[in-house]
C-alpha cells in the first residue's frame, strides 16, 4: 500500500538548453522511426541512440536505471514466452554479424524497442522542465484539453500519494497490518473507494478554485521560447537519425 513519487530531474546539460518545441519534434520523430523498426540490427542502434542521449542529457544513472528496470521487468514474460510462440523455420533475423532464429529475433526486436521507446520519452520529460514541455506541445497545436490534463495528472499524482500515505499510517495506529485474509482485503477496498472519494471532491474543489481566479481554457506558462541555430541543428540531428534507422531498416542489398 506504500506508493511513492519522486520529481521529475532536470539536470544542466546541452539538451536542458535546447528549445522545447525543437527537442520535442525531434524526439517524437526519433520515437515515432523506432517504433516502425522491423529488424533487430536496426533496433539495436535505435537503444544505443537512445542511452546516448540519456548520457548527453545528464540523466542520473539510478533514476533513469530504476525506470528501464521497470519497464523491462514488465515486459519480459512476454519476452520470454515469445520465442516459444512464434515460429517461422524458413525465417531468421540478422542480430549484429549472425542470425538468430525467428521467434528469439522478434523478441528481442520487441525489447530493444520497448526499451529504446522509455529512455527516450525519459530524457524528453528529463531535459526540461515539465511545464515548459507541455507549452511546447501546446504550441505544436497539441490540444489545450490534453496539455491541461497532463499536467493536473502529474501535479496531483504527488496528492494523491500523500492521502495514501496518511491513510496508511491512520491503518498503523489502529494496529492494521496487511495479511492475506478477507479482513485485509477489504479493508484495502475501503481505503480505494476512501482515496476515490477524497480525490473527486478535492477536483471539484481545485475547479471551483480555478474558475474563481479566471481560468479560461488557455495554457499559460512562464518560460519564453527562441529558436536558436543549436536548436535547429539539433532538430536536423534528430530528423536526421530518424531517417537512417528508417533507412537501415528497409536497406536490401
Amino acid at each position: 500500500m506504500t506508493v511513492a513519487f519522486t520529481a521529475l530531474p532536470c539536470p544542466d546539460s546541452l539538451l536542458r538548453r535546447l528549445d522545447p518545441r525543437w527537442k520535442l519534434a525531434g524526439l517524437l520523430l526519433l520515437t515515432l522511426a523506432t517504433a516502425c523498426l522491423r529488424l533487430p540490427n536496426s533496433a539495436m542502434i535505435a537503444l544505443l541512440v537512445a542511452l546516448t542521449l540519456a548520457t548527453l542529457g545528464r540523466l542520473p544513472p539510478r533514476w533513469f536505471l530504476a525506470r528501464l528496470g521497470a519497464a523491462a521487468l514488465f515486459l519480459s514474460p512476454f519476452v520470454i514466452s515469445l520465442p516459444f510462440l512464434v515460429h517461422r523455420p524458413d525465417a531468421d533475423l540478422p542480430l549484429g554479424s549472425r542470425t538468430v532464429p525467428y521467434g528469439l529475433g522478434v523478441a528481442l526486436l520487441l525489447a530493444m524497442k520497448a526499451v529504446a521507446v522509455v529512455a527516450l520519452m525519459l530524457v524528453l520529460l528529463a531535459t526540461a522542465p515539465l511545464d515548459a514541455t507541455l507549452k511546447a506541445a501546446h504550441s505544436l497545436w497539441i490540444p489545450g484539453l490534453l496539455v491541461h490534463l497532463g499536467l493536473l495528472t502529474y501535479r496531483y499524482l504527488f496528492v494523491l500519494s500523500s492521502e495514501l500515505r496518511r491513510l496508511r499510517v491512520a491503518l498503523r495506529v489502529r494496529g492494521y497490518r496487511h495479511r492475506a485474509t478477507r479482513h485485509s482485503y477489504r479493508t484495502v477496498g475501503h481505503v480505494a473507494g476512501t482515496l476515490l472519494v477524497r480525490g473527486v471532491e478535492r477536483a471539484e474543489r481545485v475547479s471551483q478554485a480555478m474558475r474563481c481566479r479566471g481560468f479560461d481554457g488557455r495554457f499559460r506558462s512562464l518560460t519564453p521560447f527562441q529558436t536558436r541555430a543549436l536548436d535547429v541543428a539539433a532538430f536536423l540531428v534528430f530528423a536526421g537519425a530518424a531517417a537512417g534507422l528508417l533507412l537501415w531498416d528497409n536497406w536490401k542489398p
